[in-house]
């Protein structure tokens, strides 16, 4: 299934086409994608991430379609 992922240069995007998408297989959770995308672990505490522009926990099951988006707290927006 496919996820659009909006995230920041730094992450590992060599996982996500060129429309923003990344596939993952069906019951994966948002931690899942926080391993596909190689999030550094000493920036996960600062690291806001929504899914469906809402905040989720890392152990919600995604959806095809779901949109996660990724930013810093100071970047603002």
């Amino acid at each position: 299934m496919k996820v659009k992922v909006y995230a920041p240069a730094f992450l590992n995007g060599d996982e996500i086409d060129e429309m923003g998408n990344l596939t993952v297989p069906a019951g994966a959770t948002l931690r899942d994608v926080y391993k596909k995308l190689q999030v550094p672990l000493l920036l996960r505490p600062v690291l806001i991430c929504r899914v469906n522009y809402e905040k989720s926990r890392l152990d919600r099951k995604l959806q095809e379609g779901d949109v996660i988006s990724f930013f810093f707290p100071i970047s603002g927006g």
